[in-house]
């Protein structure tokens, strides 16, 4: 469910200024290739807030904390009690040994008696995604266009430019964190070219379709509901996000113990799985 949020949710910094508004962006996922399409397969939550933005997953004991002021990113986990401070430097760094590892594997493959073509081609693009586009401003609409990958995106109209900085900032910083927790089949450059179309248009994403023909093809549906102000439940996630970073009982971890709670944490479900078989 983690991974189908991040392919179609995602580097200026924010500054607090940016955000003087408070206001909450709700996203829905649906998987277009199932029985139910029309039922979401992920819901999630974000809020902007003095600086600051607040992810969290519906069903998800992990919340995510940008802090652009500080460069860095918080990961809180509160069924293990736990925090995780990634600098925006170290995310950079580990993308860009990604990247070294992609570029790897495309020539190993370009080596191989009988390359696969189709294969490299597919991986080459995502290293350097470049897309035909279409643009219908009337319409708030905008569409990325290519041989394996594709978006369709539909605006919201008439939103301050700050607005929309603001989210796609955001959406680049989980790109990026989302692959480095948790890979993808998916590269993230593909969505930061999307979400750098969309800051040049000044466009805030309401819908956004992704279809790519991978090996297992992905056919994914967002749809976010905007909302200028923050309810009830929004200042609860935050009350609660800033009350447990200030626990004293509240374990720093590094990035790479963070993933290997992650990893224990798939490990037992899966037991648990195959014991009720």
């Amino acid at each position: 469910m983690l991974r189908i949020l991040a392919l179609v949710v995602g580097t200026c910094l924010l500054g607090t200024d940016l955000l003087a508004q408070d206001f909450s962006v709700s996203t829905r996922v649906f998987d277009l290739d199932i029985e139910e399409p029309n039922q979401p397969v992920a819901r999630s939550r974000t809020l902007f807030h003095v600086g600051k933005v607040y992810d969290v997953i519906d069903g998800s004991a992990e919340a995510t904390i940008l802090e652009p002021a500080h460069h860095r990113i918080l990961i809180l986990n509160s069924n293990r009690s736990v925090v995780c401070s990634v600098d925006f430097d170290e995310l950079k760094h580990l993308l860009e040994s990604a990247e070294e590892r992609l570029g790897q594997r495309i020539q190993e493959l370009e080596e191989q008696p009988k390359p696969p073509r189709q294969q490299i081609e597919t991986l080459k693009f995502q290293l350097r995604p470049s897309f035909e586009t279409e643009l219908e401003p009337g319409k708030h609409r905008l569409r990325l266009h290519s041989k394996t990958i594709s978006y369709e995106v539909g605006g919201a109209a008439n939103v301050q430019p700050e607005a929309v900085e603001a989210y796609l900032n955001f959406a680049d910083w989980m790109c990026r964190l989302n692959f480095v927790l948790r890979p993808q089949p998916m590269f993230p450059s593909v969505r930061l070219e999307l979400n750098e179309r969309l800051k040049q248009q000044k466009l805030l994403p309401v819908e956004v379709t992704l279809r790519a023909k991978f090996e297992r093809p992905l056919n994914l549906k967002a749809e976010h509901s905007v909302s200028w102000s923050l309810d009830a439940r929004g200042k609860q996630i935050i009350h609660q996000c800033e009350t447990l970073l200030r626990d004293p009982k509240l374990q720093k971890v590094s990035l790479s113990e963070y993933q290997r709670i992650g990893m224990n944490q798939q490990t037992a479900k899966l037991s648990k799985l195959d014991g009720k078989k």
